[in-house]
């Protein structure tokens, strides 16, 4: 599903909520989320998880090098997770002081009863941006970034 400021991604994933939310939250578990093309050991991986604590990972794309990770907005554990997606001098850059100009990621894992996760990824662009904006962020490819790094974890945990 997609619109002119949002999209969401379902996958189903192996696996308890609990372990979804681990491997979105647990450094050690989340290097699944690194391109490939990133060596996990040129900078660790931090993790801040409460409201207002941030994550924080060096990502390597097309030869580009950058922070990226994102600010906790609402945590709770095995259920849902918000976050402003981006990071302070890194790509999408954030600003602490200005939470509602980035972009959001809002994460939900409901247990299918089979030993599987229904994993929903739904993120959204500030109201405050303008139109035009928003539309060269959703030219960007965010939407097959965000596909092609669910589907790294969808891949680890059916492991």
């Amino acid at each position: 599903m997609t619109s002119a400021r949002e999209f969401t991604l379902i996958h189903t994933l192996t696996g308890s909520p609990a372990e979804a939310f681990a491997a979105w939250t647990e450094p050690a578990l989340l290097t699944w989320f690194l391109n490939p093309e990133t060596t996990p050991l040129d900078e660790p991986i931090t993790v801040d998880l409460r409201v207002g604590g941030a994550f924080r990972l060096r990502m390597v794309h097309d030869g580009l090098e950058y922070v990226t990770g994102g600010i906790y907005r609402e945590i709770v554990p095995s259920e849902r997770i918000v976050f402003e997606w981006g990071a302070v001098d890194g790509w999408p850059k954030l600003d602490p002081e200005k939470p509602d100009d980035a972009p959001v990621v809002t994460l939900t894992f409901r247990d299918n009863g089979d030993g599987t996760t229904e994993q929903t990824l739904h993120s959204s662009l500030p109201e405050s941006m303008p139109d035009d904006r928003a539309a060269e962020w959703l030219a960007t490819g965010m939407r097959d970034g965000w596909g092609m790094t669910v589907g790294r974890l969808a891949s680890r945990l059916a492991v």
